[in-house]
Parts: structure tokens; sequence; C-alpha cells
């Protein structure tokens, strides 16, 4: 009986092994392949990563032209790493001084709007809630991740030193001077009242002040020059020429100087990365420069207007969104650089070739109707003639014979809005009196078949001037 106990520990044991060391092998095999394995990753019109695979079902996104396929995400499972367990050192104890007085300053935080040579005044109160008397010591420090640090000589406070004695309230009278040659620019500081300090860890180390108030000014000057519209949003076709215009009113005693070009050159202008192409196999990125034109005069004369031409030339092979600056360059100190900056933002989309197709079935003798439905929205403030969308649209029986109906109904269908909600960016369109404007335009056209050869038909519709439709089938009366 012993005997018999012994050998089945044995093999327990034995089977424990050899399990351990298949999980273990799996584990590392299986994370070498799924290492060597190449990732892509797609993106969806909603932005979201999704890595590309086989396998799966498809989905089909019903879009003008041939329908685009691409298969569900998939999503490998990940195996467990074994890694072994190392103990990092812990770091060197360091005493953390925390012998200091946290004074209550009324406010913490103070923000002006000021042009240069303006002067403003203002109080701070500080007390505290010790049961001694606290020594302060006035001094101005700038922030190390300013851009606009405001130089020390601007600021005055009244006191620069005081005891405030217990229960006491001590009031700091602080003048603030801007200069008639600042730059504009929005400048910040801190009025600091004592010396503790304290590691701040962001945006890296440094000694932060504990007793002691921010300070805003935004330094800036009435703009001289304004210009329309701020983004130009377009929907073009391959192969076509557009010509967008930016409109330019200098309101000064003296002529303004402008450079408009493509994207301007400057540093903080983020490059965007070109995107993995769309589940409908639409490409994004930036327009590229040889597409632009810029036509613009080299100022714009004092209380006048000017007008900067862009004309946009579409190659014939190219498709999807794309996106740039034009960067105005305009010679005014108050027009800070983000703030002459024009966003441009096309989508370039070609007229299919190759009708979109259904199929459908019919009782014999029965009447059947499909209504073809377009929609159009208005892309941009532009007052370039839209072109009316149409549709061709043939209808085939089950012995392949094919029928070519006349639209039995047409309809225009408008939304108009009354009012200020839908306002164009171009000024004299605001100022505009007319009160109507036409959010979208809708058309549709019926064709209707009577006495039906009974069986499967297929329709078939070649959408003209149209990005996207939608359709009914109604079978009887």
């Amino acid at each position: 009986m012993l005997a018999k106990k012994k050998i089945v520990v044995s093999v327990a044991v034995l089977f424990v092994v050899l399990l351990v060391g298949t999980v273990i092998t799996q584990g590392i095999s299986t994370q070498a392949t799924i290492k060597d394995q190449p990732r892509v990753f797609h993106w969806d019109t909603m932005r979201q990563p999704r890595v590309a695979g086989d396998g799966g079902a498809a989905h089909i996104y019903p879009r003008v032209g041939t329908p685009k396929v691409y298969p569900k995400p998939y999503r490998p499972t990940p195996e467990p790493i074994i890694e072994p367990i190392v103990k990092l050192p812990e770091p060197p104890e360091e005493p953390i001084d925390v012998n200091y007085t946290r004074l209550l300053i009324s406010s913490r935080y103070v923000r002006f709007e000021m042009k240069p040579g303006d002067k403003t005044e203002f109080t701070v109160t500080v007390k505290h809630d010790e049961n001694k008397s606290v020594s302060t010591q006035v001094h101005i420090e700038t922030l190390p991740y300013c851009d606009y640090c405001i130089e020390k000589d601007w600021i005055t406070v009244e006191p620069m030193s005081a005891e405030i004695a217990a229960g006491v309230k001590q009031d700091y009278n602080v003048t603030i001077n801007i200069p008639d040659d600042a730059e504009i620019g929005y400048y910040n500081a801190q009025i600091v009242f004592t010396d503790d300090t304290f590691q701040a860890p962001y945006p890296e180390p440094y000694p932060k002040y504990v007793n002691a108030m921010d300070l805003s000014v935004n330094v800036w000057t009435p703009p001289k020059i304004y210009f329309w519209p701020q983004y130009i949003s377009d929907r073009v076709k391959a192969g076509q020429s557009y010509e967008y215009e930016i409109q330019l009113e200098n309101i000064g005693d003296k002529a303004i100087a402008i450079n408009p070009e493509i994207g301007g050159g400057k540093e903080w202008i983020i490059e965007r990365p070109v995107f993995v192409p769309f589940p409908y196999g639409y490409n994004e990125g930036r327009i590229p420069d040889d597409w632009l034109t810029i036509e613009a005069p080299a100022n714009v004369p004092a209380n006048s207007t000017a007008t900067v031409t862009v004309t946009l030339d579409v190659p014939d092979d190219t498709f999807g969104w794309y996106e740039t600056e034009i960067n105005l360059n305009i010679d005014d100190p108050s027009v800070l650089e983000w703030g002459q900056i024009v966003n441009m933002n096309i989508e370039v989309w070609k007229q299919p070739t190759t009708p979109y197709s259904d199929n459908f079935t019919v009782g014999q003798g029965e009447t059947f109707s499909v209504m073809v439905t377009a929609r159009e929205y208005g892309y941009g403030s532009y007052n370039r003639a839209a072109e009316e969308p149409s549709f061709n649209v043939e209808l085939s029986n089950q012995d392949g014979k094919k029928v070519t109906p006349e639209s039995s109904k047409t309809v225009k269908k408008r939304e108009v809005n009354v009012g200020m909600d839908y306002k164009p960016y171009y000024p004299w369109d605001t100022a505009s009196e007319e009160p109507y404007h036409v959010r979208y335009t809708e058309y549709s056209k019926t064709y209707k078949v009577t006495n039906a050869t009974g069986g499967q038909w297929a329709l078939e519709i070649l959408p003209i001037n149209v990005q996207d439709f939608e359709y009914t089938i109604e079978i009887g009366e």
C-alpha cells in the first residue's frame, strides 16, 4: 500500500514538471512569433486605431461607387511574459524640510490685459495663523518655463519688507508699468514674500516658492488690420482649378506690409503626419506646395482693403483629405504669429465611373418604385454655383432585359434657417440684411415600374455630382 502511494506521488510530480515546462516553452515561442509579426495600424473615420490582420467577417460601408470591404480588427491574445524579478536599489533618504510658515495671500493669482505704456496698481493682503510675528522680504521671480518673462523693473512693491504680527493683516501695494516698446505677448512672474521653497517636479525639478502670488499680464494693442476668412474648407474635384479670396482691411493711418506664403516655414507650425488610408481608401496629408499659387499686393494701404487670391490646381490622380496653412506675414506688432494664419482644408473626390448595384425580388405583375435622394451642403462660404446632382438609373429583370424608366416624380427640398445661427464667415454676408440662410438642399427622383415581370431585379445607380445618396425601394401600391 505504501509503495502504491509513492508511485502515485512520483507520477503527480512528474506531471506538474512537464506541465510547467510546456507553459514556459509555449510562452517563449509565442512571444517570439508575435514579436516577429509586422503590425499594421489603420485609422477609421473616428481616428480609432485598428490592428489589421486575418480572419473576421467583412463589413460593408455604402459609399458612392463600389463599396469598400475590410476585415474585422484582429487582436492577438498576448501570452504572459516571464521576466526575472529585479529589485531596484532604493533612493537615498533625504531629509525634507517642512519647517516654514504658510502665509495666507489674497489673491494667489492676478491677471491683467495692458497695452504698452500702461500702468496699473493693485493691493495684495497677507496674513498668517502663527502665534508669533513673521518676517517677509519681497522679491520678483520669473518662471523657468515662461515664453515671455516680466522684467523685474516693471514691478514695484511697497513695502518691500515687513514684519507681520500675529493676527494682523499686511497690505502690499503693487504697481505695474509696461514700457512703451514692450513686445506683444503673455508675460508671467511671481511676487515672492518669503524664501521658503519646495521641489516642484513639472516641467522639470526646480525650487517653487511656498509664499508667492502668480502674476500674468497680456500685453496687447488693438489690431489695425483684420482679415477673413480664417478657415478655407471646400470639396473639390480632381483635375480642376479653384480660386479663393482672403480679404484684408487696414483701419490704420499707415500702410501695412504683407507677404503671404504657404505654410510659413515657422517652427511653431506642427508638421502633421500622413495617416494610413481610411477604410474607404482615402488618403490624408498635407497639400503639396505646388498645388497652390498665391497672388497678393505688397501692402494694404491705410484705411483701405486688399485681396489675396489663392489658386488651387488639383492633379487628376488625386483623392482624399488635405490641409495646409497660409501665413499672411502681416507686419503689424498687434497681430501675433498664430493670429495671422488661414487654415485650409480640402476634400478631393472623383466622379465614379461604375454604378452602384443592388438586387431585389418582386412578384409577377406587381408595381414597384425606386426613389433616389441626395443632399448637398454648403462647403465654405463661396458664391460658386453648385452643380445640381443627377442620377443614371437602370433596372434589369431576371431575364437580363434592361429597363430605363423615366423619372415619375422629381422633388427639390431645402432647409432654410431664419436668423444668425448659420451666418457665413464673410463680413459682407454677415452684414447683409438677408434673413434666410440655406442649410442644405435635397434632391430626389422616383422611378416607377408597373406590371413587372416576377423574379429578381437588378438596380444600378450611377450618381453625377453627388457625394452621398440614399435610395428606397417600394414594392406594391
